[in-house]
């Protein structure tokens, strides 16, 4: 295996492991079970797929332009990487605690008209949040868009969040049987695991930050 392909797999692994905790498909498919209760099994993984789409796609986005958008707005990257783990620490925190990522009220306001909220509000923020949002920012690839290699990486990021994505929509287009199977136990145990490794890169993310603030003053 070259460094390179080695590199790449491992800024996609990098970008998996970011997102999947925070999204925490898992944690999330019993929410979006009881959100679309009332609706037949069909409208129900329609949904799932295009949530998993338009996650990918909002993602993805926000990886492209985001650099660029934090260029005019005077907002270095390192910062955002600060600011984003700082967040993602304090929602894994949260959900260590077992604070629900949406309330009741939000609850039976998404249950009417499912499929016209399928990017606001079931996408955005119920499943990709600003968590979500300021881990990608923190993803963005150092280096210009003229090199191979930032292409490269932006490529391989993208792989990451496509892989993300696709277990959103596994989760949710299978949460009936996988709830049914592993019990409301078992998904709160997967949730609590992907919470403390979220906890984890929060701080891992916020330390790459601090690293690249700190190289600036030499």
């Amino acid at each position: 295996m070259s460094p390179l392909f080695r590199e790449l797999l491992s800024n996609a692994s990098f970008a998996f492991l970011a997102l999947f905790p925070i999204l925490n498909p898992p944690a999330m498919a019993p929410i979006f079970l009881a959100l679309t209760e009332a609706v037949p099994d069909r409208q129900r993984n329609r949904l799932a797929l295009l949530i998993s789409l338009y996650t990918f796609v909002l993602l993805s986005v926000l990886l492209v332009a985001g650099g660029w958008m934090l260029k005019l707005l005077g907002i270095s990257i390192p910062v955002i990487a600060i600011a984003g783990g700082l967040l993602v620490f304090h929602s894994a925190w949260l959900m260590l605690n077992k604070n629900p990522r949406v309330t009741v009220s939000e609850q039976e306001e998404i249950r009417t008209s499912m499929i016209d909220k399928a990017f606001f509000p079931l996408t955005m923020p119920v499943t990709a949040g600003p968590g979500a949002i300021a881990v990608t920012l923190s993803l963005v690839p150092r280096g210009s868009v003229r090199e191979t290699e930032t292409l490269l990486q932006f490529l391989a990021v993208a792989a990451g969040i496509a892989a993300v994505a696709l277990t959103v929509f596994v989760f949710y287009r299978f949460s009936g049987a996988f709830i049914r199977r592993i019990g409301k136990t078992g998904a709160a145990a997967v949730g609590q695991i992907s919470a403390f490794v979220l906890l984890a890169i929060g701080v891992q993310i916020v330390w790459m930050g601090t690293r690249e603030l700190l190289l600036t003053l030499r």
